[in-house]
């Protein structure tokens, strides 16, 4: 159960992360400051084995959009599972 509810809990967050972000930049116009951000990630890291050439690369953008829909859904993800409990 416990397993469970950790991955309702990440799945639940991740997409409220999600739509947070592309929520701020659909209102990029109206609230600028929902779509300003911080993107960390890594630069392309290549892995050349003369038969095969594999790159790698991850940027995460954090943008203040992002954040709330986080907050958002955890707060919910809370309010949720207290209630079952």
């Amino acid at each position: 159960m416990a397993k469970r509810r950790g991955k309702l809990i990440f799945f639940v967050t991740f997409l409220g992360g999600v739509l947070g972000a592309v929520l701020g930049h659909v209102l990029a116009d109206t609230i600028p400051i929902l779509d300003r951000g911080l993107k960390v990630g890594t630069d392309s890291l290549s892995l050349n084995l003369y038969l095969i050439d594999i790159s790698f690369s991850i940027h995460v953008n954090i943008t203040l959009g992002a954040i709330i829909g986080l907050l958002i859904a955890f707060l919910l993800v809370d309010v949720g599972t207290r209630r079952r409990t």
